[in-house]
């Protein structure tokens, strides 16, 4: 009987030990005893495949973490082969890793991971570097499933826009600009591109679509390492799409260095063509409008790091941009009576603009490790920016009857405009480990001050001069937000709550019309993440609320005239848009994916036309409209066969409808869309690959028009050179020139068509090499006016 009783007792003991938490230590070395910095410390319960706890080795190669007896360890690093050994209570050994000598000559270690992965929070597209993806950022995009790029110059995500980030950084762009940057960075230095469609109460609650983060290579030994990347195309017309691209990193010790710097430079052509029907006087206008735009576009970060020790980091990066475009516009207007063939009278317009764009922005940033163990952190950004744009615009304007003959006097327009923003921000972030979870909360407070300076003169063609609408435009804006967020497993479900709240302070001023417009309003922006895995089989299920305020340039109340029956105009009356988004997801094997999508957005911020009938003029603004319901369901495969070809398949389908007040009734604009894409890429022998990306879609709306089905093939080839370093590849876009946008807007008095053509078809050439005598990890940092920055353009 005491037997017995003393084994219950040593049994007890025993599995009380094995509970306990232990704190464990350990030093990282290579094979000469140098130290591995940053190397993954990650902690498995023997029965599980996901880590419930991680950490990284400081400047010396140690590390500490919590563990318990008979959990697995692993240490792993890009470029080593990884340890992994079962936890038995005794102290560790020194541990080293091994090279993996059968990945030297390669960019990065490359893992059985799937092209699109399901993530319960997010979907990621897995580059990891390789050229055939495409030759740059603008191609891996397109494979992203639900993304799309409109009329070249516009991203959009399963029908919403989305915030576009490079290494959670901001781009600070939009439009063609944003897609030059793209553009400019190449797919050999893409590590992986993720879309948060529901992200976390961490993340700004600004923007309706979520958040596209585009995350680049990381290097990770000690030396110094770098990139360059050569693009030469040819467009429609003429040369575009060049580019030079140069990235270096350095590390000596606990110091590292980074930077990069594109150049790009090209002219583009495009011809917009549209019908206006005017059935309040019997009349109808066929405009032609072709542009040529020469552009010099250049793109600077630079960013330094010390580690003072393994628990403190201060970081200062710098951004900048300098933008030159030089775009004419000639267009010619035939006006019809509405049921006669003849031409009545044609407009002429002529416009040449002269556009500047730069802008800087410094970020300085420390992170101070409390407890490595329980991984209790804070970091704090402080950010300031200054960014201006110079649009300098003359408009000439004539009318003549069907013979050519001039009627009345022609007149030129000259508008200038000039905007200086300045952007102050600072947020600070706290985590920390709580047994099985993860808390983070947080803080912002941003300050935005705008000033915009308009002149317009019309002369005549005796030369005198008269104002034509000049005005100034001022505008303040300050945010307060603070967040808490919890991330816990509770079995095999992961669970992440949060919520977000955002004070906003709006001044806008008009000192010309002495008008003033003052807003003050608190937002709650909750936030809730579910993922549920069980073998094969992953489920996830999102919602999250968010805002989409109005970027700076839409409140500007200016009437810019683009040509003789076309005016842009900015509305200082703009509200916030609120939207509900609502997402299931469901991933098996990584292979098979499927969603269902729900959004409810209340004042929608989007394009609206009006028409005045006795002058002819459409007048395009932004305007709140007053509700968007969206349901959606998409579908992906992704498979690879005999190890050389990788096929992605996806399909989606969406139910979209808006509603808004127009001329005193409720105008409903409704669409069902299809979507369809497939990517193939083929590996074949001697380093060769070849691809071909197949995308269409069938009608589909996102404001107050509704587009008209295109599709589009790209083809691509290429091969790897000088041991894997280099590549050369060669890609030929919209070989049928197929990405023709076409779109009709039919409302009230609005009716008219849009047929727009421009670079989609396009050759290119591109040479990429990298070269270094090791890999540097750069200490990834989210910048404080990400969100502000976002919205300056």
């Amino acid at each position: 009987m005491k037997k017995n009783f003393f084994v219950l007792i040593l049994v007890l003991l025993s599995l009380a030990l094995q509970a306990q938490d232990n704190n464990l230590s350990g030093i990282v070395s290579d094979a000469s005893s140098s130290p591995i910095v940053n190397a993954t410390i990650s902690i498995y319960r023997p029965s599980d495949t996901k880590p419930y706890a991680k950490t990284s080795t400081d400047g010396a190669g140690k590390f500490n973490i919590t563990a318990k007896v008979n959990d697995i360890l692993q240490v792993s690093h890009l470029g080593y082969l990884s340890f992994r050994t079962s936890l038995t209570g005794n102290a560790l050994p020194p541990i080293i890793l091994k090279l993996d000598e059968l990945n030297l000559g390669e960019i990065m270690v490359k893992g059985e991971k799937p092209l699109v992965e399901q993530q319960f929070d997010r979907t990621v597209v897995n580059v990891e570097g390789d050229s055939k993806a495409g030759i740059n950022a603008t191609d891996v995009l397109r494979k992203v499933p639900g993304l799309v790029v409109l009329n070249g110059n516009e991203i959009r995500f399963e029908g919403k826009g989305i915030t576009v980030n490079i290494d959670d950084k901001p781009t600070r762009l939009t439009g063609a600009d944003l897609i030059n940057l793209l553009n400019s960075t190449a797919t050999r230095n893409i590590a992986k591109v993720e879309v948060l469609y529901n992200p976390s109460a961490k993340y700004d609650a600004q923007g309706e679509g979520g958040i596209l983060n585009i995350k680049t290579l990381k290097r990770t030994k000690p030396g110094y390492d770098g990139s360059l990347s050569l693009t030469g195309g040819h467009g429609w017309k003429y040369l575009t799409g060049n580019n030079a691209a140069l990235s270096l990193n350095y590390r000596s010790n606990n110091d590292y260095f980074y930077m990069s710097h594109s150049v790009s430079k090209g002219k583009q052509y495009q011809e917009i063509k549209t019908d206006t029907r005017i059935t309040g006087i019997g009349q109808s206008l066929q405009d032609l409008g072709v542009y040529n735009s020469p552009y010099t576009n250049q793109n600077t970060r630079v960013g330094y790091d010390h580690y003072f020790n393994k628990k403190n980091v201060f970081g200062v990066l710098l951004t900048g941009y300098y933008n030159i475009t030089n775009p004419s516009r000639e267009s010619t207007t035939d006006i019809y009576a509405t049921f006669a063939n003849a031409i009545d009278s044609t407009r002429i317009s002529s416009n040449n603009s002269n556009r500047l764009s730069k802008g800087f922005n410094i970020n300085l940033n420390y992170k101070l490790t409390l407890d490595s163990a329980k991984q209790q952190e804070i970091t704090m950004d402080a950010d300031g920016g200054l960014f201006s744009y110079r649009d300098d615009n003359f408009l000439t304007l004539r009318l003549n009857n069907p013979g050519g003959i001039l009627i009345g006097d022609p007149y030129s327009l000259i508008q200038d405009g000039n905007t200086m923003t300045r952007i102050l921000s600072y947020k600070a972030d706290y985590s920390q480990k709580i047994k099985k979870a993860t808390l983070e909360s947080g803080l912002k407070v941003s300050n935005v001050k705008i000033e915009n300076g308009f002149n317009s003169l019309r002369r005549n063609d005796a030369g005198n001069s008269f104002d034509n609408g000049s005005n100034d435009f001022d505008y303040k804006e300050t945010i307060a937000a603070a967040y808490v967020s919890m991330k816990f497993d509770v079995a095999k479900l992961t669970i992440q709550p949060g919520l977000r709240a955002e004070q906003t302070f709006t001044h806008s001023y008009s000192p010309t019309i002495d008008s003033t417009i003052k807003r003050n309003y608190l937002s709650l922006f909750p936030n809730l993440a579910i993922g549920y895995k069980i073998k094969s089989h992953s489920l996830s299920a999102t919602y999250s609320r968010r805002i989409g305020r109005p970027n700076y340039s839409y409140l500007n109340p200016f009437r810019i005239v683009r040509s003789a029956y076309s005016i842009l105009q900015g509305n200082p009356y703009l509200s916030p848009s609120y939207t509900d988004n609502f997402r299931l997801g469901y991933s098996y094997k990584g292979k098979y994916t499927f969603s269902v999508t729900y959004r409810n957005a209340q004042d929608v911020i989007t394009d609206l036309s009006t028409v005045d009938d006795q002058s002819k003029v459409i007048t395009d603004t932004k305007a709140n409209l007053s509700e968007n319901q969206n349901y959606g369901a998409n579908f992906g495969y992704y498979n690879k066969f005999f190890k050389l070809w990788d096929l992605g398949v996806s399909f989606g389908f969406s139910n979209s409808h808006y509603r808004f007040p127009y001329q005193n009734q409720l105008v409903t604009i409704a669409q069902s869309s299809f979507t369809y894409s497939m990517d193939n890429r083929f590996t074949l022998k001697k380093s060769w690959w070849i691809s071909a990306f197949l995308y269409g879609q069938t009608r589909v709306t996102y404001g107050n028009q509704i587009n008209l089905p295109y599709s589009f093939l790209n083809l691509g080839a290429g091969k790897n050179i000088l041991k894997g370093k280099g590549s050369l590849s060669l890609s030929i876009n919209d070989i049928y020139y197929g990405s023709i946008t076409r779109s009709e807007t039919r409302y009230g008095n609005v009716n008219y068509d849009t047929y727009s053509k421009y670079d989609s078809r396009n050759v290119r050439l591109n040479f990429s090499y990298s070269f270094g005598n090791s890999q540097v990890k750069i200490r990834k940092r989210v910048a404080g006016s990400t969100e502000e920055q976002n919205r300056s353009n």
